[in-house]
């Protein structure tokens, strides 16, 4: 399992409007706990480029791929280098993770978008399927175009699953408004402004 983790002061930028910086840090580390508690039993490798996440991550127990830098796109590009067996790659804003043991043991390739369609919050790949990742705007379409050809070429399957927690991720002021969101935040202390 490939779970990208940026630093955390740094994360969350397009919340700002909605949360102080302290608040986007507790949050970016929050989702990305849970996460990796979500993936437990699995091996579990955090892609960062960092030394900050790098020592977060090795004190949760789990492995670190340290990558140069870039953006997403490059950087699982470079975590994948080496990697054999089947991959899944999830993202660590996801709010309500501890569903993702429905999507990682389904056959073939998987790809859950989030709740817009835009996207893409996991990839799951089989050992044969090694497409360029297509992170960033509209990236569920490009990454079905992607896998596709891939599924085609390695005669896998491709599969699409719309689910209603993994879709759920945190990426903009009206993410926080989500039920399951305001509840977590409320919780955790973190104030929303507005």
């Amino acid at each position: 399992m490939l779970v990208p983790v940026r630093d955390f002061a740094d994360a969350k930028q397009r919340l700002s409007r909605r949360l102080d910086a302290d608040g986007r840090r507790r949050l970016a580390e929050l989702l990305a706990r849970r996460t990796i508690e979500a993936l437990a039993g699995h091996r579990v490798h955090v892609v960062c480029e960092d030394d900050s996440i790098e020592t977060w991550a090795t004190d949760l127990g789990v492995e670190v791929r340290r990558v140069t830098g870039g953006d997403l796109n490059s950087a699982i590009s470079e975590a994948l280098l080496g990697l054999v067996g089947r991959v899944a790659i999830v993202h660590a804003d996801l709010a309500e993770p501890f569903a993702l043991g429905e999507v990682l043991t389904s056959s073939g390739n998987v790809l859950v978008p989030d709740r817009r369609g835009d996207g893409t919050n996991v990839m799951v790949l089989e050992p044969d399927c090694r497409p360029t990742p297509a992170y960033g705007h509209d990236s569920f379409t490009r990454h079905v175009e992607r896998l596709g050809v891939e599924a085609r070429a390695t005669s896998t399957v491709l599969r699409v699953v719309h689910h209603p927690q993994l879709g759920l991720d945190v990426d903009t002021g009206a993410d926080l408004d989500h039920p399951v969101v305001t509840a977590l935040l409320a919780r955790e202390g973190i104030r929303v402004i507005g």
